[in-house]
């Protein structure tokens, strides 16, 4: 699937469809699966003396995540020039900068994969955004960033450094969530869930059930090793919980209540960094932060979303928590929150 994003001053093109022939073999397989991290991102250059400009670019692209005192980007960008574009193509993101009518090896790669009639709207705009979804690959995403000329380019790309990140990042969560169901969910957990506490949540296999209402607390936690990852949601009644979301002083009692009940932890105070957020078109409180262990000398960062749940005047707190020592933490988290996203109190319609 491509779509062309409206830019200022250009025109707003239609999404068109893209089919890719694979003598046969069914793709999902992942036999022409792209390697790396969903936190990979390859920039193709259009020459090699646009490097100042993509270096400017990608200091408004990236955005830094601090875990627990370690500042980790969002993505790793690695940048090629037109004579490396084969490199670029087993990223899991790429990103492809074009001047249009340029004649370069870039832009004659960017018209393989973008179809004729976007190609030539785009032409006609003055350029553009074209989002590509599997153009190589399996669990691929390129994005073609088109201008006139490379002033051009380089403006289009820092006034949309926000909306390029939100498109990579939404489109990491949809292959995410496309590889966990590919490789298969664990049925019978979701099922347990949604009968028993009226949540649904899409766990892959890797995941099992570690604890379920210990002591009578209204709590269950979801737990996978290989670093240890556990996925917890707890919950309270609240007689309005959409208007709970904006104090954070019960947000705040309420995972630390459960990280005592179920984790045997205490929070750290001066790590926590609230925002707003959505989960499944419900708006919702988020919270970052670090915990301490009580049961041994270790603790690490989390992520917990506040979700009101108005229909059965229930609150609750989602839960992402990681304990890797030494190892980069956002390659867990992304994909931790992926699952987080598909979290739900009521079925979804067919």
């Amino acid at each position: 699937m491509r779509r062309i994003l409206v830019l200022p001053g250009l025109l707003l093109l239609s999404a068109m469809a893209l089919l890719i022939g694979a003598c046969g073999i069914d793709k999902e397989q992942g036999i022409l699966m792209a390697a790396g991290s969903y936190g990979d991102l390859a920039v193709l250059m259009p020459d090699d003396e646009s490097r100042p400009m993509v270096d400017r670019f990608l200091s408004h692209f990236n955005a830094n995540h601090t875990f627990v005192i370690k500042e980790e980007p969002a993505f790793t960008p690695d940048v090629f020039g037109p004579g490396n574009r084969d490199l670029a193509e087993g990223y899991k993101n790429v990103l492809m900068l074009v001047v249009l009518g340029d004649g370069g090896k870039v832009t004659k790669e960017a018209r393989k994969v973008v179809s004729r009639g976007s190609w030539q709207k785009m032409e006609e705009a003055g350029g553009g955004i074209v989002r590509v979804n599997d153009p190589w690959s399996t669990y691929q995403l390129a994005v073609v960033v088109a201008a006139r000329d490379r002033n051009s380019l380089g403006s289009v790309l820092i006034r949309n450094a926000d909306n390029l990140r939100g498109i990579f990042e939404k489109s990491n969560r949809e292959r995410i969530l496309r590889r966990n169901r590919y490789d298969g969910l664990n049925e019978q957990l979701m099922n347990s869930l949604w009968q028993r506490f009226g949540i649904m949540l899409e766990m892959p296999q890797v995941y099992t059930g570690n604890q379920s209402e210990p002591d009578g607390f209204p709590g269950v936690e979801i737990m996978r090793s290989g670093p240890s990852r556990g996925i917890t949601v707890s919950w309270q009644e609240s007689e309005d919980p959409a208007a709970s979301l904006s104090d954070r002083e019960l947000l705040l009692d309420m995972r630390s209540r459960m990280g005592t009940a179920m984790h045997d932890e205490d929070l750290v105070p001066s790590t926590f960094v609230w925002s707003d957020a959505e989960i499944g078109g419900v708006a919702c409180v988020k919270l970052e932060g670090a915990w301490n262990s009580r049961r041994f000398a270790g603790g690490g960062p989390f992520w917990c979303y506040f979700i009101p749940d108005p229909a059965r005047q229930r609150l609750f707190c989602l839960d992402l928590l990681v304990f890797a020592p030494g190892m980069d933490k956002m390659v867990f988290f992304r994909r931790m929150d992926a699952i987080a996203s598909t979290f739900a109190t009521e079925r979804p319609r067919s």
